[in-house]
């Protein structure tokens, strides 16, 4: 296919997950601090952390951070831009995805500009981020139900998975490295509500409290353990590099003896790197610097997956070996019409 249309398949699909994931933590910090007192300067900036943004400026109260991340159309991380974005690339591509998935955007899209969603917002905040948060999980349905099945979806879902795998190891990294410094509070009370906090804000409280433990475990390890290796749930950093890899491969072709790709390479060694360590060896080794150490592959992968299927210079350099090719002989085309 185009490596235009799969690029903003890819893209479509990633800011869909970037708002979703915006609109989950917005909520979890806002009910948390309901219940819970933590210091003023810890209490909104890790969510900006875990956007990547460090050049807020001012102080970050409550209103100011949820404005940003959700109205501020110059932030590239806040839901309203992210959904605006998501869309722009939804119309770039009608003719891929459906008539369906494209009406919903669109009405969507609009709703963000409109006073009824700003009313909401107003109204009921957490009844607007649970809004939001339907948004994303509706269009995937739709996406799934009406799509072909073809490469197209191989970019969507590995823009999804891979996008979904930076957010849950950021979440897990920023939020807890940030809000809990103090050694001598793991174990506590609000130890263990923060990291209730950081389940909800991967969606993940009633999977996690629905798998049976054979052995009594604390809550920090046993959080971790699941978001970081737990094969079944879809946010899980080692199951959504699975769906990664196994979604890269199909869109490179699965024709016997194809060379490996540079993202697969990448997934192959970030997976192999996971499956050989256990919670324990984690926290031995430290929670922190495993969970880097993944947004630092992640990021790696995407620049991999843009070179490897969106990059103009791929395109350039394969043009360029065509030419160089030796050109049969073939009767009646010319060596011209051969090469193109």
């Amino acid at each position: 296919m185009i490596s235009r249309v799969a690029e903003h398949c890819f893209w479509l699909a990633r800011y869909l997950e970037r708002a979703e994931n915006t609109a989950r933590v917005l909520e979890v910090n806002h009910t948390l601090l309901l219940d819970f007192h933590v210091p003023v300067e810890q209490q909104w900036r890790p969510l900006l952390i875990i956007s990547g943004v460090h050049d807020y400026e001012g102080a970050p109260t409550a209103e100011g951070v949820q404005e940003y991340m959700t109205w501020d159309r110059d932030n590239p991380f806040s839901i309203a831009s992210s959904l605006a974005w998501a869309r722009e690339n939804a119309r770039i591509i009608r003719e891929v995805i459906s008539g369906e998935m494209w009406e919903r955007m669109n009405y969507y899209h609009l709703w963000m500009q409109n006073p009824e969603g700003r009313g909401l917002y107003d109204a009921n905040r957490s009844e607007f981020y649970a809004e939001v948060r339907r948004i994303n999980q509706l269009l995937h349905g739709i996406a799934d139900a009406t799509m072909s099945h073809g490469e197209a979806w191989e970019f969507f879902k590995l823009g999804t998975y891979l996008e979904r795998a930076s957010q849950t190891a950021r979440i897990m990294d920023v939020k807890y490295h940030t809000l809990l410094p103090q050694v001598e509070d793991v174990g506590s009370p609000i130890d263990n509500a923060h990291w209730v906090a950081i389940l909800m804000s991967c969606s993940g409280s009633e999977p996690f409290y629905k798998k049976p433990r054979p052995t009594p475990i604390d809550p920090g390890s046993a959080v971790a353990e699941f978001l970081i290796f737990d094969e079944q749930f879809p946010r899980s950093v080692r199951r959504c590099l699975r769906d990664c890899l196994e979604a890269t491969a199909a869109a490179a072709g699965n024709a016997p003896g194809r060379e490996v790709t540079e993202p697969e390479r990448l997934l192959a060694e970030l997976l192999a790197d996971l499956d050989a360590r256990n919670i324990p060896d984690v926290i031995r080794e430290g929670l922190h610097e495993t969970l880097t150490r993944v947004v630092d592959a992640v990021h790696d992968i995407g620049a991999a997956v843009h070179e490897a299927f969106f990059a103009a210079a791929v395109r350039t350099t394969q043009r360029q070996c065509a030419v160089k090719l030796p050109t049969p002989v073939t009767a009646g085309m010319t060596q011209t019409q051969s090469q193109s």
